[in-house]
């Protein structure tokens, strides 16, 4: 049986994905060599799932369906920049997400914990929501991408409003992933 690439994740709003292709424009000013995102391939990923197959497919929506039954619609704020692991060794670029009402984060385990008990392997590190922007290549010009990282902390781009969760298939290409919703769940 063939297996297929997928993860959980919430889309991201047109109007979100155009503020975020601004903030990137700015960010390519720095020297660092970095593989940007493309912006109409931003998500925000609740859980990657690697490689499932299809028999596997109901099991996770109906992981999906729980975690989501006790939660509300909300909203998630994009606020300020960073770098993924640290600002020594940057190697993703990334926007802050916050949730006032904690909903993402409940979700997010709530999906993770039900996803454990059918074989999905659990997160060992926390979950920190955000949205990748680009992946470093070298640290060559590291001081001044530091210093933009800086600049735009407190950058804000928009808000999502979060009523449904989709289960993504991934198929990787040179030019970039080519995502497919292979289900959608709502809050």
């Amino acid at each position: 049986m063939q297996s297929i690439r997928a993860f959980i994740s919430i889309e991201i709003p047109q109007e979100v994905r155009e503020k975020i292709s601004l903030i990137q424009e700015q960010l390519k000013t720095i020297e660092t060599p970095v593989k940007w995102v493309r912006p109409q391939s931003i998500h925000l990923t609740l859980k990657f799932l690697g490689n499932i197959s299809e028999a596997q497919i109901p099991d996770i929506k109906n992981c999906m369906s729980a975690a989501a039954g006790g939660i509300a619609p909300f909203t998630v704020n994009i606020k300020g920049t960073g770098v993924f692991p640290n600002l020594n060794y940057p190697r993703v670029i990334w926007l802050g997400l916050h949730d006032k009402t904690d909903s993402l984060f409940r979700l997010q385990k709530g999906i993770d914990g039900c996803l454990s008990r059918i074989g999905v392997e659990a997160e060992e590190r926390g979950f920190t929501p955000h949205l990748t922007l680009g992946r470093i290549k070298s640290l060559k010009g590291k001081n001044q991408l530091i210093r933009t990282i800086h600049i735009y902390r407190e950058i804000e781009a928009g808000e999502i409003a979060v009523d449904k969760i989709n289960l993504m298939k991934s198929q990787l290409n040179p030019a970039g992933a080519i995502y497919t919703i292979l289900g959608e769940v709502g809050l």
